[in-house]
């Protein structure tokens, strides 16, 4: 089948298409678009110019707040010369494999959504702006080269008439589409680069934004839920009884690990889902504690019989030398996500039709708990994706979309909007995963460190995604055991130091897991960053300096560390009152340098400014770059300073805002942000600013008062 004849039977396919432009946005691998069309059954991704001028943009990335779609459509605007007001931007409504990111899955994760689809993106704009150029070309009777494209219409410069773009989709749509379409010039570049006021900004000002606690279907019911309060217990008994009769109360619907009733009212459902009489299976969890958890971690530093996950040079041979050695342990607690929208999703689950409103990061995680819970076929499955209030990694679960399906076809089918409680959330959520290490270097006579070995404890939370450690060891040239969830930023570490070991002692526990922002960066850079500060520190040197020389190749970890050096004016003695630690972290192929600014009151540190240079290359709207940075700094600080989920008796302790207490508005201190660009190409920014936090605000402290903190959250230690 030929490019254009097999173009044309999507198009014919596709109800998307009708009296419109439509270019397909395919790709093969990571930023890499494929010119090969797929079957004409298959729901693409694409670009839309309608007759009516209007552009659409499908793609299967959601705006939880991060600005994504803002960056998208300013990408899309500029290669298309398009005017920035005609975009919209929408999301297909069914997973496919079209949608999927190299790990397999439609997820909205990992700072793919502008640095994934930037290319694919640039490239349909460019082929669509040659087919609309060729079409007005041969309308005028002029040759393209005399041509121009901006603003919605193409141009000619001469007699300056102009045709817009819906005037010239039909006709370019019976164009061949250009296999090699060329790229507007950095020159021509008008939009991205530039801040611009994000798209989301106005309706979420106004209230009409959608989220998917602002839901609401014809005839709707609410439903909330009482979940086993140990983790991995599961319904022994339910009487419905026990509610029936309750003011509002319709139906009472069974799930996995609870149970959801069913009223008029959300308030109706959750006061008589307090009343449920349930009863929950016995579980090995019963008795578990954060002290029984620590202990299992720290005894998996002990273990002997762990397999080396990364080795490089020979490491007993280097300890065996001249030198000074240093060791550390360090430990993270368990954190939850606390996205500011509770945890909701609306279905109508007819025989035949299953269909969403959900804010989802997980589109094909609430398909594959549906299809394994439910036995609803893919096809059958339809998702309309709302504002996500925060996202941060929770949602990518769907275990609130079971929840509402099982509700709705409790009661016929009829829609079912189902929200979690803020406690429900907290106690029986998924969480970022407590974390130990154990660090060991040898310094030698030359200032450097010689060999490190380096050795984490805790879960695999990888597993829960189909992640094979080993296999992910063999494709990567590791030697075994590399679970990206536990070990980035350990196992691509950029320090040059010539003997290195690590390794993952794996400790399973009863708990349901979660990537937290920046996932294994978050606490890695935390112990790695601290550590190589303890190393400066023994050996007498300034921390950048002594970073700086570990670094001798690596251009892009230098220009951040120069930069946030000169805003924190590291060179210069502090003002007084003030001391200062620094961290340097690369994640998601970008890299950030943060210095933390702080004074003590009464012995404990307080915040008063943090620094952040990015190179997360070319920054496509710079304030939102800036204010991403800056929300990161805010939730990693919190962090830091006092979160974290314990266990009693099996259960979590924590259930709101009072015993979970994130940062406030007045504790924030002053963020400042600068972008550095070195020419590279894209990275992320949704989450790099939360890992150099924790380790520079600790070593500001040792700074300070000559206390060495291994372990989060300070509050821990009475320092917060």
């Amino acid at each position: 089948m030929t490019l254009q004849s097999s173009r044309r039977a999507f198009l014919a396919a596709s109800s998307a298409a009708a009296a419109a432009l439509l270019i397909r946005i395919p790709f093969d691998a990571f930023g890499q678009s494929s010119p090969t069309p797929p079957p004409a059954r298959t729901p693409a991704s694409f670009l839309r110019i309608g007759t009516d001028g209007r552009i659409t943009l499908l793609l299967p990335t959601c705006e939880m707040g991060q600005g994504t779609h803002t960056g998208q459509a300013q990408i899309l605007a500029e290669e298309l010369g398009a005017d920035w007001s005609s975009i919209e931007i929408d999301m297909p409504k069914q997973p496919h494999s079209d949608y999927r990111l190299p790990f397999g899955q439609m997820r909205s994760v990992g700072s793919f959504g502008i640095r994934f689809w930037h290319d694919p993106m640039r490239r349909a704009a460019a082929q669509a702006r040659e087919m609309l150029t060729e079409a007005a070309a041969r309308r005028l009777g002029v040759e393209t080269a005399s041509l121009t494209v901006r603003d919605g219409f193409v141009i000619h410069a001469t007699t300056e008439r102009r045709l817009g773009f819906g005037e010239l989709a039909t006709a370019a749509m019976a164009l061949p589409v250009p296999p090699n379409p060329t790229l507007r010039p950095a020159a021509e570049r008008t939009l991205t680069g530039r801040t611009v006021q994000r798209r989301d900004t106005p309706a979420k000002i106004t209230g009409k934004a959608v989220f998917a606690i602002d839901v609401k279907r014809p005839g709707m019911l609410h439903g909330a839920v009482r979940l086993a309060p140990v983790h991995s217990a599961q319904v022994a008994r339910v009487n419905e009884a026990s509610v029936r009769g309750l003011p509002g109360v319709v139906a009472v619907a069974r799930v996995p690990n609870g149970a959801v009733v069913i009223a008029d009212t959300w308030w109706q459902a959750k006061q008589a889902a307090d009343k449920l009489d349930i009863q929950f299976t016995a579980t090995a969890a019963d008795t578990l504690s954060s002290a029984e958890i620590d202990r299992r971690l720290r005894a998996a530093l002990d273990r002997t019989d762990v397999p080396v996950s990364l080795a490089r040079g020979d490491v007993e041979r280097a300890f065996a030398g001249r030198g000074r050695v240093v060791e550390a342990e360090y430990a993270v607690p368990m954190l939850t996500h606390v996205c500011m929208e509770p945890i909701t999703c609306t279905a109508e689950a007819a025989a035949s039709r299953t269909e969403l409103w959900i804010g989802t990061q997980g589109h094909d995680t609430v398909r594959m708990v549906l299809e394994r819970t439910l036995q609803i076929p893919a096809e059958q499955l339809f998702i309309n994706t709302t504002f996500l209030g925060g996202g941060f990694g929770r949602r990518t679960h769907g275990e609130i979309a079971v929840h509402a399906v099982a509700a709705s076809r409790a009661v016929g089918g009829r829609p079912v909007k189902v929200a979690w409680a803020r406690e429900d959330d907290i106690q029986q959520g998924q969480y970022r995963q407590a974390m130990m290490a154990r660090f060991r270097a040898m310094l030698g006579e030359d200032g450097r460190i010689a060999a490190l070995r380096m050795r984490i404890a805790g879960p695999q939370m990888g597993r829960a995604y189909g992640v094979n450690p080993d296999a992910v060891a063999r494709a990567r040239g590791f030697v075994a055991n590399v679970d990206p969830f536990s070990l980035s930023g350990l196992i691509d570490m950029h320090y040059g130091i010539p003997h290195v070991t690590l390794d993952h002692a794996v400790v399973d526990l009863p708990i349901l897991f979660c990537p937290w922002r920046s996932i294994a960066n978050s606490f890695t850079g935390f112990f790695l960053e601290s550590f190589v500060d303890e190393c400066a520190a023994a050996m007498g040197q300034d921390p950048l300096a002594f970073r700086r020389a570990h670094l001798p190749d690596k251009p892009r970890m230098l220009a951040v560390l120069d930069r946030v050096a000169e805003m924190a004016e590291w060179q210069r003695p502090a003002r007084p009152g003030i001391t200062r630690g620094l961290a340097v972290v690369e994640s998601y192929d970008s890299y950030v340098a943060e210095v933390v600014e702080i004074s003590l009151a009464a012995g404990r540190p307080k915040v008063e400014r943090v620094h952040v240079a990015v190179d997360c290359g070319r920054a496509i709207n710079p304030g939102q770059v800036q204010t991403q940075m800056q929300g990161a700094v805010i939730e990693a600080l919190g962090a830091a300073l006092r979160v974290k989920i314990t266990v009693a008796d099996g259960r979590t302790e924590q259930s709101n805002f009072h015993d979970y207490p994130i940062l406030r508005i007045g504790e924030v201190p002053r963020i400042d942000v600068s972008i550095v660009d070195t020419g590279s190409p894209l990275g992320g920014v949704g989450e790099p600013g939360v890992p150099p936090l924790a380790a520079a605000l600790m070593n500001a402290l040792h700074a300070a008062a000559g206390r060495r903190i291994r372990s989060t959250p300070l509050a821990d230690h009475g320092l917060a």
